[in-house]
């Protein structure tokens, strides 16, 4: 196997000399990494702010769920990719192509003048998003010693606090002002910032190629993947015989090609790496397939405006960052197996009481003030879950376990808002039975989460 060689900033050339991520040799590799996921939590959270008058505008009400999930499903293509490119020619090329691609969606989205092109350059940002989150991940390993890896993925979560606070709020304020479209443009911005910070240790990334061959088997699955995950969400638009059939299908066809895309035993969530990244996917799926429906809960249901609706994903950030930083300074105070049991049991609870909540018409503080503790709850999961998968790895693997993490968190996803978007149509999208349904049906896979959580050692 041919030996890989890095340049001065990569792991080997940085000596462990007990400093934290701002120490003088990985300050510089800190700000850029965290820059970057600032860029994709504004971009996230904003989308999902002002998504809902995007929808409205350009009359895409029944594209509303496949616009994100389009970007999930692209994301899974190019998140395996992306991790078998990492393994043989290190970080630096993922990233590079990555926030190419990401640019090129922005672009495209901002001057869509319909919503099936939306899609189209949601599923270009997806490629981008999937190339750069795992060469991060792939990153971290080679660059950082193995006592910061909590610190710097607790510091990923700290990435989102400015984007949580300021994101949904600004992204609300320009679509009522100048229009959805500068939305897209102030990403740009973030992410022309952040390649620039990057461009100091990309040039430090170079490896020669290491003799890992290409995982084209697991390419080819990631390509079904995507596509079960879409058939999935265009279920939802006919609940018929044949919409059934196709929704069973898709999700059939979703764990079979997951196989060969994640670590034996993930779907079963045997002990070891394949129980982190089934609980990293279960609990992001919770998330994800609520989060999606709550902005556009409080502009059906209360008549907010995006700016005030994207409060509720506000203070969610807040939450999670303050989960993730009390693991990232006191990991070594929590048990990892009782700290996803009760990360997970809060979503569980959270959510059913959100589904309560709204099913009785509860007030809007309420609904506002459930949601963040289901933040919290994935916040503190997190960054745990993610360093000791992490650490299990050597070094022609780390590529491919970080996809899988990736690609858990992708398929959840993307596979539970396709179910919520299913679910709140067969309520007849009606308010607040359909947000109702949504929300408890999302609290399944983070009790299935919880069910599972006493595997982890």
């Amino acid at each position: 196997m041919t030996s890989s060689t890095m340049r001065p900033d990569a792991r080997d050339a940085v000596p462990d000399e007990g400093g934290g991520i701002l120490s003088p040799a990985l300050r510089a590799t800190t700000i850029g990494v965290l820059a970057l996921v600032s860029l994709h939590a504004f971009e996230a959270l904003a989308l999902t702010t002002v998504m809902p008058t995007i929808a409205r505008e350009l009359d895409g009400a029944s594209l509303y769920a496949m616009a994100f999930t389009a970007t999930l499903a692209s994301g899974i293509v190019s998140i395996v990719w992306s991790g078998n490119l990492a393994d043989r020619r290190g970080p630096r090329p993922p990233l590079l192509i990555g926030l190419c691609l990401f640019a090129v969606g922005l672009v495209v989205a901002g001057l869509a003048p319909s919503m099936g092109l939306l899609v189209v350059a949601r599923v270009v940002q997806g490629l981008g998003a999937g190339m750069t989150s795992t060469a991060l991940y792939v990153l971290v390993t080679r660059v950082y010693p193995q006592r910061l890896h909590t610190a710097i993925l607790a510091g990923f979560s700290a990435a989102w606090v400015v984007p949580s606070i300021a994101g949904p709020f600004v992204a609300g304020l320009i679509a009522q002002t100048i229009g959805w479209r500068w939305v897209f443009g102030l990403a740009l911005v973030v992410l022309v910032v952040a390649a620039v910070l990057l461009g100091r240790i990309v040039s430090g990334l170079r490896q020669e190629l290491v003799d890992v061959p290409w995982r084209r088997r697991s390419i080819a699955a990631s390509v079904l993947l995507a596509a079960a995950v879409l058939g999935l969400n265009a279920a939802s638009d006919r609940l018929d015989a044949l919409g059934i059939a196709l929704a069973v299908t898709a999700v059939v066809l979703v764990g079979l090609t997951l196989l060969p895309l994640t670590p034996r035993g993930t779907l079963r969530a045997a002990r070891g790496l394949p129980t982190d990244i089934a609980l990293r996917a279960l609990a992001f799926a919770a998330f994800s397939g609520a989060e999606v429906y709550l902005p556009r809960l409080l502009t059906d249901r209360d008549g907010l405006s995006p700016a005030l609706a994207g409060v509720a994903l506000t203070i969610t950030g807040v939450t999670w960052f303050a989960g993730s930083w009390v693991q990232g300074r006191w990991d070594h105070r929590f048990e990892v197996g009782r700290t996803a049991a009760v990360s997970l049991a809060a979503i569980t609870l959270s959510l059913i009481g959100l589904g309560a909540a709204v099913g009785a018409g509860a007030p809007t503080w309420v609904v506002i003030s459930l949601f963040p503790l289901v933040g919290l709850g994935i916040g503190t999961l997190y960054p745990r879950v993610t360093a000791q998968a992490l650490s299990r790895a050597d070094a022609t693997e780390q590529g491919f376990v970080s996809s899988a993490l990736q690609i858990g968190d992708s398929s959840g996803a993307a596979t539970a808002i396709a179910v919520s978007a299913i679910v709140f149509a067969g309520a007849g999208s009606a308010v607040p039975s359909a947000y109702a349904a949504v929300f408890a049906v999302m609290a399944v896979p983070a009790l299935l989460g919880w069910l599972v959580a006493h595997r982890v050692r």
